[in-house]
């Protein structure tokens, strides 16, 4: 199971690492998917906003930093879980070219979440006492 996570978490890891930074260097040249309609929509208001893609990505590279080193290690995996939800569900219903890798990374996201659940044990308290 050890080795299994340390794969997960590096994976993941390089992931938002290397896609993180492709947006701000563009050293990988991928051509783009044909996208639908609302796809395009979702896109161009999200970038539109003129904040959101940079402040999404620094929270990426950071988080896969963080993960790739081991450290605060579950509390970045829940930090990046809406952001691979919403990989995950933007590839599955608007942009379905894209599926393969939403999937890859929301599959790591659970695993991983599942891995480091004891950590999470205190958040699902009813009535904590301060």
């Amino acid at each position: 199971m050890k080795i299994a996570v340390l794969i997960a978490r590096v994976l993941l890891g390089l992931v938002f690492v290397v896609f993180g930074l492709n947006f701000f260097f563009q050293f990988l040249h991928m051509a783009q998917p044909p996208m639908s309609d609302k796809a395009q929509a979702f896109s161009g208001g999200l970038f539109g906003s003129g904040y959101f893609f940079q402040y999404m990505k620094v929270i990426e590279i950071t988080s896969g930093l963080f993960l790739i080193i081991n450290r605060y290690t579950a509390l970045f995996v829940l930090l990046l879980l809406p952001i691979s939800l919403n990989i995950f569900l933007f590839h599955a219903i608007l942009a379905p070219a894209g599926l393969p890798i939403g999937l890859a990374v929301i599959i790591l996201e659970v695993f991983l979440l599942f891995a480091y659940r004891k950590y999470y044990a205190s958040i699902f308290t009813a009535t904590p006492t301060v």
